[in-house]
């Protein structure tokens, strides 16, 4: 068994080579100063660590959660499994996600190189490393990053069951895909894609009918599916209203405007979610408040990128009997309704499965020139070679350049990420046990959930004109504080002035004044009163 495992190695060594290399760098870019680029704890991603925390208190919690609108959860119990072993920060909140997005690039390779061969994979992997979408929604603690993960998975022992002929490989990548329903709401959209790959290998070439096996496969693919998605679909049946919440709230059908309007303007409103999708994309004009993708400048698929896969699409559409070509063209047709077909932000992480299929249409010119190069003579060849290698080294070189720099800089990464309530969140949570926390902001609340999971045990209530649950008679800020407890009044913008702390300390004089800055910029203003 062991000479016959060294040899496979040695046969592999190659594949290995590549494959070591381009996970290496994905995971660089990846992990590289993840507790803070982003600066701040998205809420999205805080209400992934206090769940994660829920299961390590309460053990199995169910496949799907109300909390950040209605999602499943399936890739926070390996959250809580990070924090178990470790800690439960920001770095291994992120770090959870980060690995599903590092796991990918060598699921991409194999899955790709048995569809294809070993220069698209191989070209699709590292294209899809130093893709911005990837490498940003990899850096985050949202679930998502589990959805192109498993699609993977899908298709590599897809594959391998067709190739081999082996019905428990189909079973396997049927509960697979069944799997996936417990990565991220829009994967439901994936679920067709594979079936395409299923009715063109077994799909009625004459008027002979069904062949008896295709029709075996399609069911027990569909049926190992099924039976993995039970626990979901029995949540579904107990809880309908729960988990359509989420589909109220951001389906385009539920809109008003979709519900008031007749045909032509149902197909309006498709074409313009549709020009706004595109739009930040390949333009990067239309900044994504839901994770800050597409700032201006900076579109989700980098422009060169975007013309390989141009290319790609061409040479599928020109293959599109073949079924590798014909799942790529389903998943590019089928993907995108993840945005069209809802409203507000968040388009891009609901089309985030698209990423591994634009990825290696972008690989396949790429991979075209290359076989074209390699036969040249050696004089020639390694020149042109190396003039190919150049471009995906240019497309990782400038959006890494971009994404650590001017991406983080931008008004909508800034905003999305709120470094400020993460600054204030963790002063908070330094403050002696049982303080008593007085909290000022106009933006968030004293339970927002980026301050629950970073100052879990903290105490507190909200005294901002926004958030006040009473107003004072005079409608002015209230300042009077309790005079059995240690105390803090913690400012954020608009309230961090001086005025505000000397109005504090006027009351509970003794205390000590925190100036919080990030360069020249004011993250909060605190004042800090012990007891005497």
């Amino acid at each position: 068994m062991l000479p016959r495992i060294l040899a496979a190695l040695r046969a592999a060594r190659v594949d290995l080579a590549i494959v070591a290399a381009i996970t290496l760098l994905a995971a660089v870019l990846r992990i590289w100063h993840l507790g803070s680029v982003p600066l701040g704890l998205h809420g999205d991603e805080a209400w992934t660590g206090i769940d994660a925390r829920r299961v390590l208190h309460e053990g199995y919690i169910g496949p799907y959660l109300p909390s950040a609108v209605g999602q499943p959860i399936g890739p926070l119990y390996f959250t809580a499994l990070l924090f178990k072993l470790f800690s439960d920060t920001t770095f291994v909140l992120r770090l959870s996600m980060a690995l599903f997005g590092v796991a990918t690039i060598p699921l991409v390779y194999c899955a790709f190189a048995t569809m294809f061969n070993r220069t698209v994979a191989a070209f699709a992997a590292l294209l899809l490393a130093v893709m911005m979408w990837h490498l940003h929604l990899s850096r985050t603690g949202f679930m998502v990053v589990a959805w192109p993960f498993i699609e993977m998975a899908v298709l590599l022992v897809l594959w391998h069951a067709h190739q081999r002929r082996s019905l428990a490989l189909f079973i396997l990548a049927g509960g697979l895909a069944g799997l996936g329903v417990y990565s991220y709401n829009a994967y439901l959209l994936f679920l067709p894609v594979p079936f395409v790959a299923l009715l063109w290998w077994y799909l009625p070439r004459g008027s002979s009918g069904w062949p008896r096996r295709g029709i075996v496969v399609v069911v027990l693919f569909a049926v190992a599916a099924l039976v993995v998605s039970v626990p979901l679909l029995l949540y579904i049946d107990d809880h309908s209203f729960e988990y359509r919440n989420h589909q109220r709230v951001v389906s385009i059908t539920g809109s008003s405007s979709w519900k008031d309007g007749g045909p032509l303007d149902r197909a309006d409103l498709l074409w313009d979610r549709a020009r706004e999708w595109g739009e930040g994309m390949i333009i990067g004009d239309r900044p994504d408040l839901g994770d800050g993708l597409a700032t201006r400048g900076h579109p989700v698929i980098d422009p060169i990128t975007l013309l390989l896969a141009l290319a790609g699409t061409v040479i599928a559409l020109r293959n599109w009997r073949r079924a590798e070509y014909a799942l790529l063209l389903a998943a590019l047709v089928i993907l995108p309704w993840g945005a069209l077909l809802t409203v507000s932000d968040g388009l891009f992480r609901r089309t985030f499965g698209m990423a591994p299929f634009v990825a290696v249409l972008a690989a396949l010119p790429l991979a075209w020139a290359w076989e074209r190069i390699v036969p040249r003579p050696e004089r020639t060849r390694y020149a042109y070679l190396a003039a190919l290698l150049a471009i995906p080294a240019l497309i990782g070189t400038t959006t890494a350049y971009a994404y650590f720099g001017q991406v983080q800089d931008t008004f909508a990464l800034r905003y999305v990420y709120p470094y400020e309530l993460d600054a204030a969140s963790r002063y908070i949570a330094a403050l002696p046990p049982r303080t008593l926390v007085y909290f000022y902001s106009y933006r968030w609340s004293f339970d927002y959930e980026t301050r629950r999971f970073l100052a879990p045990d903290a105490q507190g209530e909200d005294r901002s004109i926004e958030f006040r649950r009473v107003a004072p008679q005079n409608g002015s800020l209230d300042f009077s504080a309790r005079s059995d407890r240690d105390v803090a009044f913690v400012f954020l913008a608009p309230y961090d002035t001086s005025g505000s702390v000397q109005a504090a300390a006027n009351l509970r004089s003794g205390g000590q004044i925190t100036d919080a800055k990030r360069d020249d910029e004011t993250l909060f203003l605190a004042y800090y009163s012990p007891l005497p």
